[in-house]
């Protein structure tokens, strides 16, 4: 296969070429410049002495660079990281659009005054970071935006028609945490997703409710992660229906949840722990499981519409208060939690459609033939550019001093899918590459030329 133009062309002739050529060409070479592990910023970190209790997850993170802690209970993402949370966001968000949410980005810092209005100043207690300007006018730093929202939504004094209004934000959430630990998922600053809808009746509402607790399904399947729904208590949020979604995890799982095994219905601790009994059929036949909740639904009714005005007016030019949903996702928490639920305590193990890269391609080492291996290398990396479904997810793994066998395996820790192993056999033949499938056991595919890769790879690969 012959190599991209982009890739052979010097800068020399680059300089000959017409102004609006050049531009052209240009981006075309920037565009397909490999991406190379040698040149990526990872910053492993110390990870917690033995004896020490922490979680799977977070000691992966901090020994494969996915973060870095910046103070206690708040990360800085590094690049890798980052990528996988843009990939979480936009199936997040194409989640929401799809029940119609529209995207919106409030501040955090959140005025006094509205938390008053509600009641929560007071109620949330140390778990508010709390500020004043210079002014002497306090403000904390939003842990949930329903009264921000809701002031919006009342200052447009929205009618019928327009109704329902359903509005979403994925920004960084601050909360005082005691004891920060187990890296994203208990810490003080973080990334959610926040829906807020607001509707003329409560069986309105109720619909809407039942839409977003599918989308939520449709989030958490798509990343082939196995949760369980469960009913909740409202807790400070308030309203009249809750439910919680969970991730199953028995070693570190803060939460407990409930199943019936008579009727399938599914709880938390605090919904059931006046009396152990199924609130669906009564069965006293109930297992309980430690799990990490990642995400919560609540239909709230008229707490914060009514004493923040947020009113419509019907046809008949009448004010009626406005009934409310809010839904959070843990954004942050996700990425962190469906690998704490998916690793094997060794290695990264992501859900296939956010792994940062999906294909890390791994050269022979240096030595006979090198110039061949760079050439096949450099070639195979622009086939698999070219391909729509797979731009952007390559990595050439160039650590050359080291043997392909160590960075199988170096692979495999920090958790890509794939591998495309260029050997001997690359370089004696066409049908002389190998592709590994990393999460299927380390699964070989081998005598595979160019064109077979590329069908193999468009087959499996899961991109968002």
């Amino acid at each position: 296969m012959k190599p991209l133009v982009a890739c052979t062309l010097s800068w020399r002739a680059l300089s000959t070429l017409l102004p609006s050529n050049r531009k052209l060409m240009l981006r075309r070479l920037l565009h397909n410049r490999p991406k190379r592990l040698s040149e990526m910023f990872q910053k492993a970190s110390d990870i917690p002495k033995e004896g020490e209790t922490t979680s799977v997850s977070h000691k992966l993170f901090l020994a494969n660079g996915i973060y870095y802690p910046s103070s206690l209970g708040v990360f800085t993402l590094m690049p890798q990281g980052l990528r996988a949370l843009q990939k979480l966001i936009k199936i997040i968000d194409e989640e929401m659009e799809a029940i119609g949410a529209e995207k919106i980005q409030m501040p955090s810092l959140v005025p006094q005054r509205l938390w008053e209005k509600t009641g929560r100043w007071e109620a949330m207690g140390s778990e508010l970071f709390r500020l004043q300007d210079r002014h002497q006018r306090g403000y904390c730093l939003g842990p949930t935006h329903e009264e921000i929202v809701t002031e919006l939504v009342a200052s447009q004094l929205n009618f019928h028609h327009r109704l329902p209004i359903k509005l979403y934000q994925i920004t960084k959430k601050f909360r005082d945490e005691p004891l920060p630990h187990h890296g994203f998922l208990r810490s003080r600053e973080f990334e959610m997703k926040d829906l807020y809808t607001f509707h003329a009746t409560e069986e309105d509402a109720r619909t809407t409710y039942e839409e977003v607790l599918q989308a939520y399904e449709n989030v958490l399947n798509r990343l082939q992660l196995d949760f369980v729904k469960a009913e909740a208590d409202t807790g400070l949020i308030g309203g009249s229906q809750s439910h919680e979604f969970h991730l199953k995890c028995p070693g570190i799982g803060e939460d407990t949840v409930y199943t019936c095994n008579s009727c399938g219905y599914s709880g938390n601790k605090e919904v059931l722990e006046v009396d152990i009994k199924c609130p669906s059929c009564n069965s006293q036949d109930l297992e309980s499981f430690n799990a990490i909740e990642v995400g919560h639904a609540f239909l709230l009714g008229q707490k914060y519409s009514k004493p923040l005005e947020a009113m419509y007016r019907t046809e008949n030019q009448k004010s009626r208060v406005l009934e409310m949903g809010c839904y959070g996702l843990g954004v942050s928490r996700i990425l962190q939690a469906s690998v704490e639920v998916l690793s094997d305590g060794k290695h990264i193990r992501w859900p296939r459609m956010i792994a940062p890269y999906q294909i890390v391609i791994i050269p022979q080492k240096k030595g006979a033939s090198e110039a061949r291996f760079k050439e096949i290398t450099e070639n195979l990396y622009q086939a698999l550019q070219s391909v729509p479904s797979l731009q952007g997810e390559i990595v050439i793994d160039d650590r050359l001093s080291i043997t392909i066998g160590r960075r199988v395996v170096d692979a495999k820790l920090q958790g890509f899918p794939y591998a495309i192993v260029i050997g001997n056999k690359a370089v004696e033949r066409e049908d002389g590459l190998e592709v590994i499938d990393i999460y299927a056991d380390c699964k070989s595919s081998t005598d595979l030329t160019v064109s077979s890769v590329i069908d193999y790879l468009c087959q499996n690969v899961q991109c968002v």
